[in-house]
This record gives structure tokens, sequence and C-alpha cells, in this order.
């Protein structure tokens, strides 16, 4: 490969990971999401399957 192309991969590469990374934190900080991510926070505090 062309040292061009290489480079080329990597930048888009970069900008795929940067929108998945933005994409992900605004779907868990919008404001509809903050029961359900609640919830989630809470899951290692509850008492099902075994231990307290």
């Amino acid at each position: 490969m062309s040292q061009s192309l290489i480079s080329l991969l990597l930048n888009a590469w970069l900008v795929v990971a940067t929108l998945f990374f933005v994409a992900i934190v605004w779907l868990s900080y919008r404001p509809s999401a903050r029961a359900r991510m609640e919830r989630h926070a809470r899951i290692p505090f509850e008492g099902k399957g075994g231990e307290q």
C-alpha cells in the first residue's frame, strides 16, 4: 500500500471512532435516557442472584 492510502485509512478510522464515541455519549446523557441509565447504575447494588 502506498503511504497516502495508509494515511487516508488512519484518518478515516479516527473520524469513525470519534463519531462512535460521540454517539454513545449522546445516547447516554440525553434527558430521555435518564431513568434507564439510573436503573443500569443500580445493577451492582441489587441483591438478585445470591450474595448481597
